[in-house]
């Protein structure tokens, strides 16, 4: 027979799978340490990825978008009025203005800000921007659109649209 198998006199010795007490409690004692060690590690950690900017492409973004709004010095504003031809008014349609590019001058010199308005009842809109080179698009009821590309705004200047819908 093979020594492998707990064998003794022909009878399995029972007193072979029996662990002692001694070793339970080392091993309550490493899991009880493990669990410590990683609720310790996770407290240190979320702090630092929310103040590093957790899944954010990068640890700019959050200045990046205060910056947009925090430098009144660098905005311009554009002043809208929707011509209608049609029976139905363009009041309470969606203007929405994406920054594509920023000027050299720019206080904020990278895209990707948006905001949106929406056509009062006298057919016009107004939108305060941060300097530089927008994309308009404006959304009808009746699921038609206008699109201005490239529009660019300066700082402390005022650009007057006439759109026809």
């Amino acid at each position: 027979m093979s020594h492998t198998l707990p064998y003794h006199n022909g009878t399995i010795r029972a007193d072979y799978f029996k662990t002692s007490v001694g070793r339970k409690k080392r091993v309550y004692i490493m899991c009880f340490v493990v669990i410590v060690i990683g609720a310790v590690g996770s407290l240190v950690m979320i702090p630092v990825f929310f103040n590093s900017g957790g899944l954010s492409p990068t640890n700019d973004e959050r200045a990046a978008r205060t910056s947009i709004l925090s430098d009144p010095l660098d905005t311009g504003e554009v002043k809208g009025k929707v011509v209608s031809h049609n029976t139905l008014s363009p009041s309470g349609a969606t203007v929405l203005a994406y920054k594509s590019a920023g000027f050299f001058t720019s206080f904020e010199k990278n895209g990707g800000y948006a905001i949106k308005s929406t056509i009062s009842i006298d057919n016009t809109f107004n939108l305060d921007l941060p300097s530089g080179v927008y994309n308009l698009i404006i959304f009808y009821h009746d699921g038609t659109h206008d699109v201005i590309k490239n529009l660019a705004i300066w700082p402390n200047t005022t650009r007057t649209l006439l759109i026809n819908y």
